[in-house]
């Protein structure tokens, strides 16, 4: 762990306020780091709102402009899509793959057409 202690009060407001540093300073990995092109995301505003667009798909309701606009940036947008995740050295098309299975999974349980699995050792 890369755990360094607070020099003071100040220091940990600081750090409260940017939740990417907290992880950083637990040496835990970036959320996006299994779609990495080259190992590491690149901290930036871009990766930070790939991060919010899918935070949106989850949190928001689907009828809201936020769940509308993650879901188009996300799934369907060209470039800015792209430009984001290069910006970010994230695998585009790996992300957009992944991203574009979970919705189909959650859309077919909401519309009823996929039987959630039973736990193991039968039900």
């Amino acid at each position: 762990m890369n755990q360094r202690p607070l020099e003071n009060l100040e220091d940990l407001i600081q750090e409260s306020l940017d939740p990417s540093a907290t992880c950083h300073r637990l040496g835990l990995p970036h959320p996006l780091s299994k779609f990495a092109a080259n190992g590491m995301v690149k901290e930036c505003p871009y990766a930070d709102e790939i991060l919010n667009f899918i935070h949106d798909t989850v949190w928001e309701e689907p009828e809201s402009m936020r769940y509308k606009a993650a879901c188009w940036f996300l799934l369907e947008s060209g470039r800015a899509f792209f430009v984001a995740c290069s910006e970010s050295r994230i695998d585009a098309d790996k992300l957009r793959s992944h991203l574009r299975q979970c919705h189909l999974r959650l859309r077919q349980r909401l519309d009823g057409n996929v039987q959630e699995e039973e736990p193991e050792g039968g039900g």
